[in-house]
Formats: structure tokens, sequence, C-alpha cells
């Protein structure tokens, strides 16, 4: 039996090679390539900072998530956060670098790079406080497992001598991404402008689905560009070690809020209404007379503060008895003694064993925490000059609380308040008084934050920082705005998109004029800060509040709307929005 095969005469038998795509784009293809440019600008381009210790790679994968979210309706907010973490790690960088610029310490210097920065701003260095790892004494933080170093702690550290030494590989090997994962996504999402540029060239129509991506993508590339040296997906920290890690860890923990025994656990406005356990003792230096026992210095807690323009600031405990001695008296909570006044607080007992022996412990630990801090002061010189004398009166309190949130406040607010306050830099330098209060700084937190804060190393104005972030506002509606002769399925779709548009711009220079006015005028400055501290309310402030709500909420509202709309406008899209150029096709592309 034979079977013959027959190949049918109709089949053209001629080999090709490259073979283009149809003369133009469907439906489908537009909505691939759009929403995977999408989705690198609001996930591939976002790097955010260590986890938390024992968090769930759930968990931290929902964190990436909500960042992605806020990518995709508010892109210039992932921008400010990008370009915080910069100009932090960029004035980090050079201020290490200045610090170490000596013969023996110029290679380790320039050792010192911005993915050195970018790591630490990330929460890459922290202090391990388990059980296990303490190699001496009693604990003298308990709350906590791991406190991560900020930009301004390891400011601290170098000026001290002990920055840490960890080279460029080692931080590089834990990230998950190079630059060549970061130049291919560069790559794609400018593919997105580079067609955008050509239909328009030709006369074809823009989609306002090709709209709000090139938006997102103009974004996109900024980030990678603040971000390209960050490590990202990063999840291991370094352990600081050594003998020196105690007393500074001591030290930067109660200057920080962290130690706060009231702490608002969030990320916007954290820093308003919270006090640094540093804030709430005294430092005394001691003198070169008398016993040894009395030289030490010893820190000593205050509750408040009576402000008595007739007398000197007096130590006043919760429950209202001031106690002066003359004499040594032995004062549950100081290191050590003095001669001088000292007001000695009292204590109610424990109403029961349990309480007791737990407000022993407690006093055990803080004990054993001033120690040493006192031990740090001592033993780093540089720690002193963070020292200076107490608040005179309520002026100069709010004048130091402001001017520790915003070191580079307006000249013309700090010459104000030093006339008013009295404050003087022979005043500031004084050294041998009745007690001394250290300035409080974001030095540790309990966990990195990834929209920036207080821990962050900043070089201008808070308000010039705003500029930045509502001038990306403004651009972000100027590209929807470009889209005012697109054609949409209705006429009312299409003026709820040039508003949406418009209203984005007019609040990105509203608010730009505002952050301008704030620093060129210092009673704005200040009037502006009264609203964000909440210290002091007026009618004023009630009536911004307001208008803050309904200007806000129209803004959320015209954010998700431009970008609802650019994906229901498919439903109905002139016939040329699917024609495509002809070199277009033959550019390979996703």
């Amino acid at each position: 039996m034979s079977i013959a095969l027959h190949r049918p005469s109709t089949l053209n038998s001629t080999l090709v090679g490259y073979v283009g795509e149809p003369n133009g784009r469907g439906t489908l293809s537009l909505l691939f390539s759009c929403v995977f440019t999408l989705f690198l600008c609001v996930w591939s381009a976002v790097h955010l900072n260590l986890p938390e210790l024992d968090e769930s790679p759930s968990s931290y994968s929902y964190r990436y998530f909500k960042w992605s979210l806020l990518g995709l309706f508010g892109p210039e907010l992932v921008i400010w956060a990008a370009w915080r973490q910069y100009i932090s790690a960029q004035s980090l960088t050079k201020i290490i670098r200045k610090d170490l610029a000596t013969e023996s310490d110029d290679i380790r210097a320039q050792q010192w790079t911005m993915i050195h920065s970018f790591y630490t701003g990330m929460g890459g260095f922290v202090f391990d406080l388990t059980p296990s790892n303490e190699e001496k004494g009693s604990p003298f933080i308990t709350t906590h497992k791991r406190l991560h170093v900020t930009p301004r702690g390891i400011q601290l550290l170098a000026k001290c001598g002990l920055l840490p030494c960890i080279t460029t590989g080692d931080i590089t090997d834990k990230s998950k991404t190079d630059w060549s994962g970061k130049a291919f996504c560069c790559l794609q999402v400018s593919w997105m402008v580079i067609q955008a540029i050509a239909r328009a060239a030709t006369g074809l129509p823009v989609t306002p689905l090709e709209t709000n991506t090139i938006g997102h993508v103009v974004c996109a590339l900024i980030n990678y560009t603040l971000w390209w040296n960050k490590p990202r997906w990063d999840k291991e920290p370094t352990v600081l070690r050594g003998g020196w890690t105690e007393p500074l860890c001591a030290f930067m923990y109660m200057s920080s809020q962290v130690s706060a025994e009231k702490r608002i656990d969030r990320d916007l406005l954290r820093d308003f209404g919270v006090k640094a356990e540093m804030t709430s003792v005294l430092y005394f230096p001691g003198d070169g007379d008398g016993d040894d026992s009395h030289k030490k210095c010893h820190i000593h807690e205050q509750y408040a503060i009576a402000m008595d323009p007739q007398h000197d600031p007096i130590l006043q405990p919760s429950d209202g008895t001031v106690q002066f001695h003359s004499i040594p008296v032995p004062l549950k909570g100081a290191s050590s003694l003095k001669m001088g006044r000292m007001g000695a607080r009292t204590k109610p007992l424990a109403q029961n064993p349990r309480e007791e022996v737990l407000e022993s412990f407690h006093a055990n630990v803080r004990q054993r925490r001033w120690d040493l801090v006192c031990e740090a002061i001592q033993r780093y010189p540089i720690l002193k000059e963070r020292l200076e004398p107490k608040e005179l009166n309520e002026d100069e309190l709010r004048y130091r609380e402001a001017l520790r949130l915003y070191p580079e406040m307006p000249e013309t607010i700090k010459q104000q308040f030093q006339r008013r306050c009295g404050v003087s830099d022979s005043r500031a330098s004084a050294w041998h008084c009745e007690g001394l209060v250290c300035r409080s700084e974001e030095l540790v937190v309990e966990r990195p934050r990834n929209w920036p804060g207080d821990d962050l190393v900043r070089n201008m104005q808070g308000h010039l920082m705003g500029l930045v972030l509502w001038n990306a506002s403004t651009v972000y509606g100027a590209i929807h705005l470009a889209g005012w002769h697109e054609a949409f399925p209705t006429v009312l779709e299409s003026w709820f998109w040039r508003v949406s548009a418009m209203y984005i711009i007019f609040s990105g220079l509203l608010w730009s004029f505002l952050n301008l006015l704030g620093h060129v005028s210092g009673h704005v400055w200040w009037y502006w800060y009264e609203i964000l501290a909440g210290g002091v309310r007026r009618r004023s402030h009630v009536v911004i509040y307001v208008l803050c709500c309904i200007g806000g909420t129209l803004y959320i509202v015209a954010r998700v709307f431009l970008v609802l709309e650019a994906f229901i406008s498919i439903r109905a899209l002139p016939a040329s929005a699917y024609q495509s150029p002809s070199w277009v096709l033959t550019v390979p592309h996703i």
C-alpha cells in the first residue's frame, strides 16, 4: 500500500524575511501599550525605603501597591518625594566629604558616594537593640528592637569620627534592580513620547489615554533620574556594632521623636506636637570644685517650666511641688549631683506591688539611658555644641521649636525673635549655668518612612521645596490641557477634561505663589507655621481650613477624572486614531 502526499498548488512556497505589521493599530494594541507603559511609570519607577523589622513580603508589596496608586493619581507627589530624597543624599554626600577632607581621610571621603547617602536615607544603617545583642549592662531602650539611623544621624556620626565603613558593592549586591534594568524602563517609556510626537507631526490625533500616559512618562523619567543611584528592593540593613554604639544610640534616641511618650504614627505632619525625651531633661555639666563624685555631669528631669519674668525659670514637677536645696540631695533619676539649686520632683508611690516593680524597672532603664547619654557627651566633645541654656520665656520656647523644625527659616524671623527674647551668641555659648537643654533632632527613627520628613538633610527653605511640588503639578495639568482639541465621545466629557486640567494648573500656580510669598515675607512664613503647628487658633485659620478642604476635594476629583476619562474615552475614538505613521510600525516595541 502506498500513500502519495500532494502539496496544494495554491500555497505560495516563497520564503520571506521580515514582515511588517498592518498599516494601523487596534484597540487592544493601543490599550496594552498604554497600560504597560503606565505600569512601568507607577510601579517600576517607585523606589521605597527598607521594610520594617519582621515585615512580611505581602505587606511590603502592598505598600508598593499604595505608592503605585499615588503615582497613578498624583505622580508629582512621587516626584516631590524623590526630589527631597535626592537633595538630602546630595547634601549628605557633600557634608561628609567636606568633614573628611583631610590627608588621612581623603580616600575614605571619596569612597562615600550618592549610593551610600541614598542607602542611609532609606534606613540602611541600624542599631540592633535585641537582648541577644546587648553585650554588657542592663537594657537602656525596651520599646524597640531596632532603630534606623537617619541622614542627620549619620552626619552626627561622621562628626564624631564614626562614619560606617561599607563599600558600594556591598550595597548594590542587596538591590534587586541595576542600572541596566532602569535603562530599559526609561527607553520603553520614552517610546510613548516619541510615538506621540510622530503622530502630531503627521496630523494624526493623540488619544486622551496617550495624553495621560505621556504625563506619567514625563514624571517617571524624572523619578528615574532622581532615584538612579538609589537601591531598589533592598530589604537587609547594615547593623552598626562596637563599644561606641550604646552611648551614642542612647543620645540619638533621646534626641529623636521616637523617644516621646505620646508619638504620632503617621507620615504627614508627624513632627508637630511631638516632644522628644531630651526636651524634658536638663543637663548639668558639673564643675571642678568639690568631691570627685560631684564633678560628673548628670541629667535631671523637668516636667514643665514655670515662666516668671521676675525670677529665674524653675523646675516644676507635675504635682506642683517645688523643692530647692543648697546641698546635694539624693535625686531619683540623676546620674550624680552637684552643689547648687536643684528642683527635686516627688512622685506618688505605686498603688500595688506589680506597678511598683514595673515602675522600678522603667526607672532603672531610664537611669541607664541617662548614664549613657552623659558618657556620650563626655566622650565626644562635638555633642556639647548641641547644648544651650534653658528658654527664658514662652516666645523663646516657640522660636526654638520652629527653628528645630525649620532650621532654614527666614533671617527676618530669626532676628525678630532674637530681639524679642534677648537671645545672643554670648548667651547661647554659655556653659556654666543652671542646667542646659539639648536640641532635639531626628537622628534615629523606629522605621524608615517613604514620605519625606525632618529626618532628611535639606539645604533650602521649606517654601522653596513647596514651589517644586506645585510647579510639577502645574506641568502635569499643562500636559493634559494640551489635549484641548482632542476628540471625546461627548461634548460634556470634553469640557470636563478641560476644566479639570485648568483647575490643576490654577491650583499649582496659586500654591506656588503662596509658597513664594512665604519665602520672601517673614509674617506670612510665621502665619503659615502657626497653621501647621496648631498651637494658636484664629478665626482666619478656620476659614483657611474650610477653603483648603473644598479646594483639596475638587483637586482630587479633577485628578481622578483625568485618569478615568482617559480609559473611558476609548469607547468612541476617531478612525484616524488607529492609523499610524509607516515608520513607527517598523520599530520593534512593546
